[in-house]
């Protein structure tokens, strides 16, 4: 094992909104979008709408002034901030966390603020929603207000071609991003083996009714507004791919049946904060395993991991060493993803496609 080079994972954010909907089995759509073919790794990529930490525009002190003008005061923003000795070090305070060495954090303000404005700037770029709050709506409620702007393309375009402007997109509009409704969900790295990887914390959003779309060409060919269990199925069945995080965080929502119970879990569990996940691959006979947190296999610190590791046998081998299990299969499709430890955090457990309902 060598030491992995500083800096190695892009900081990135991603929103997973969920959407009411009336007459269906379970009652919530979420989004995702296909990735165009310039950005797509492979064909039909779909992802769920986020990108990188803009630093000049994320973390710009005059966020905290416009804050402070428009009166969001300094408590409402702490609300924001959880105190945990176990935080990732993607959202630990500054030399607190074991991976200092390998990502880069604000030296000006918490990241759990300036990644909600990653998620939020970036959804508007790639489909042109704009989450954010009035003055007069600065209660700061569990579900996200969706805003209507005359020129949004013209908008979209600004901000896609310089980060910047989303701050001048608000102060035009007199509103501040909806921080307050983006819910943390959880943290997924790239395996140590990618040269260029990506450190990507996950929030959620809930809205009451699904809003309108506009996809950025350059980076959208498609959205959908879908089931979990749908998008799932349309995996198997070739039509869309997925990488683990993506795949993984569907199976978690397949056995949640309703908006409002998602919406209180969610709200409720944010709370309890993230751990990273960041699979160590182990090559056994035949195929390729990634192991997760909690499984018996799984290292302290796998950012120190350069390479993949053998396991001289075949993966029911490998299973059958392990009493503790947390991992999946990965060629084409994300395959045989087994858990049997309680998930971290307090999280829901992911499910297969014909799995049994989790109650909530």
């Amino acid at each position: 094992m060598s030491a992995a080079t500083p800096s190695k994972w892009r900081t990135s954010a991603s929103l997973i909104i969920i959407s009411k909907e009336a007459n269906q089995q379970q009652d919530y759509n979420l989004l995702m979008l296909k990735r165009s073919d310039p950005t797509a790794i492979v064909t039909n990529q779909t992802v769920f709408p986020g990108g990188l930490l803009d630093s000049e525009a994320d973390e710009a002190v005059s966020w905290l002034q416009y804050f402070e003008e428009f009166g969001v005061t300094q408590e409402a923003l702490r609300r924001l901030v959880l105190i945990h000795d176990n935080r990732p070090a993607i959202l630990a305070p500054q030399g607190t966390g074991c991976y200092d060495r390998f990502f880069k954090r604000s030296h000006i303000w918490s990241r759990e603020i300036t990644l909600r404005l990653t998620a939020l700037r970036e959804c508007f770029e790639e489909v042109g929603v704009l989450l954010c709050r009035s003055k007069n709506e600065l209660d700061f409620g569990a579900v996200a207000l969706p805003k209507e702007l005359p020129d949004r393309e013209a908008w979209q375009q600004r901000v896609h071609n310089k980060p910047s402007e989303f701050l001048k997109l608000c102060r035009e509009l007199n509103v501040v991003p909806d921080l307050w409704a983006l819910h943390e969900w959880s943290a997924w790295a790239s395996p140590s083996i990618v040269r260029k990887g990506y450190a990507t914390v996950f929030f959620m959003a809930f809205v009451d009714t699904r809003p309108s779309l506009l996809n950025e060409p350059s980076e959208v060919k498609e959205t959908l507004w879908l089931t979990p269990l749908e998008f799932l199925k349309l995996n198997q069945l070739g039509e869309l791919w997925f990488l683990p995080p993506q795949f993984y965080e569907l199976s978690r929502l397949v056995g949640v049946g309703t908006y409002k119970s998602l919406l209180d879990f969610a709200t409720k569990r944010s709370s309890l904060g993230t751990t990273m996940f960041m699979p160590l691959l182990y090559a056994c006979e035949g195929s390729m395993v990634s192991v997760l947190p909690g499984d018996d296999y799984y290292l302290p610190e796998p950012q120190y991991v350069e390479g993949i590791i053998s396991f001289p046998g075949t993966a029911d081998e490998f299973r059958t060493r392990s009493k503790h299990l947390h991992r999946f299969t990965f060629a084409a499709l994300v395959e045989n993803l087994e858990i049997n430890i309680p998930p971290p955090n307090g999280h829901l457990r992911p499910l297969s496609v014909s799995s049994e309902r989790q109650k909530l």
